[in-house]
């Protein structure tokens, strides 16, 4: 087998669908490398490969690499294997002695990142082991998003959000733009989340942060003065719409000036309930 550079070796673990191959791949380059890019390499299996033990154990055990090793130097490979949603890798992780412990913000994005994209039934396991670790869903990264904006925003399986407001996660973090996951609930990729994430009168009455401007769907801006209510914003929401309707396709216009509609009939059952109707 001829000598392959560490990038052309990387790519190949990270694509091949053979585990005899990449086990191959691994055993006649093991020679070949330092400790630091056989860590690379160990990485790479984790994070792609489903089928990665007995190369693992060659990297670990006759290679040396370091199952604690933090790819550019910021995510460990325990956390770039939750990232990709591999519980057998994670747990495979934790028995050769890396930690689930948060002791970077950095390692968050990884955990957000799966509710971001992923069904609630495809990272249960990943779930099941981050809540075993004492590893909650209510955080807040950098960029000031959360789980839940994300889910909200990106997700298209509604039990995702179902599961973080389980959680007891906060529904009125405040994201860049001044607003919360509830005033993305309307424009949400998962259908009918308004009628979970916007059920009392807290929940109508929370404010936008401040003047800020939101395009949920191409040439629709919704201008969003300083503390307006969600209620409020649901009208100005229905306005935009309406001034901007010759400019968008019917199909998208008729979606969510609809969801837009039944959000505003569900706001007046919350007040009906809750007897402040009017």
């Amino acid at each position: 087998m001829q000598k392959i550079s560490l990038y052309d070796l990387k790519r190949k673990l990270r694509t091949s669908q053979d585990p005899d191959e990449v086990l191959a791949l691994v055993r006649h380059h093991l020679k070949d490398f330092n400790r630091r890019e056989l860590s690379e390499l160990l990485c790479e299996l984790l994070e792609y490969q489903e089928i990665f033990f007995e190369a693992a154990e060659l990297l670990i055990e006759d290679g040396g690499a370091d199952i604690r090793y933090m790819k550019e130097d910021v995510i460990p490979i325990i956390f770039c294997a939750v990232g990709a949603n591999k519980p057998q890798a994670v747990e495979y992780a934790l028995k050769k002695g890396a930690t689930l412990s948060i002791d970077s913000p950095d390692y968050l994005y990884a955990i957000a990142y799966i509710f971001q994209h992923h069904r609630l039934a495809a990272i249960t396991d990943m779930l099941l082991i981050l809540i075993r670790h004492n590893i909650h869903f209510d955080f807040m990264l950098d960029s000031l998003d959360t789980p839940l904006l994300l889910a909200t925003r990106y997700n298209s399986n509604r039990e995702v959000v179902e599961f973080l407001l389980a959680e007891d996660v906060r529904k009125y973090h405040y994201d860049e733009h001044g607003l919360t996951a509830v005033h993305y609930a309307p424009f949400a990729k998962a259908p009918n989340l308004y009628k979970i994430m916007i059920t009392c009168m807290a929940d109508i009455q929370v404010k936008s942060k401040f003047t800020t401007s939101l395009e949920p769907v191409a040439e629709c801006v919704i201008r969003v003065s300083e503390h307006i209510t969600f209620e409020e914003f649901i009208y100005e929401a229905l306005n935009a719409f309406l001034v901007n309707r010759h400019r968008m396709y019917d199909d998208i216009f008729e979606k969510y000036y609809y969801r837009l509609h039944m959000i505003a009939e569900h706001i007046s059952q919350i007040r009906t309930k809750y007897g402040e109707a009017g």
